[in-house]
């Protein structure tokens, strides 16, 4: 979604809105999915409630985007930096198993041939 699209939206209602909207989703599938009732998710996208700060991220892995925190990021002079991504923190995670097998092994190599030097 084009950052420019998401900063044009007037409210946070129609950031929540078309946040819903580019997820392809069925209103029923994303509110069952981060546990709000119908009611409520209505009230958010009418703009007369507000998504709990908690249900953010939930929210926007559900719908696969981030329109309604960068719009609120927009809303304060700010924009998103993703940090890291999935595939960075996965292979992070791969890099420090790896290391630690590799010590394991070094230290059973080195239990070994003291075993068989003794």
């Amino acid at each position: 979604m084009p950052i420019e699209l998401v900063r044009r939206q007037k409210t946070g209602a129609a950031a929540f809105a078309l946040a819903c909207q580019s997820s392809g989703l069925e209103d029923k599938e994303i509110y069952l999915a981060i546990g709000v009732d119908a009611g409520y998710f209505s009230r958010i996208k009418a703009g007369t409630a507000t998504l709990q700060a908690d249900l953010v991220p939930f929210f926007c892995d559900v719908v696969g985007n981030r329109i309604y925190p960068e719009w609120q990021a927009f809303q304060v002079g700010c924009t998103l930096v993703q940090i890291q991504s999935e595939a960075e923190r996965r292979a992070d995670a791969a890099e420090r198993r790896a290391a630690e097998a590799e010590l394991k092994v070094r230290v059973l190599m080195e239990t070994f041939h003291a075993r068989a030097a003794a």
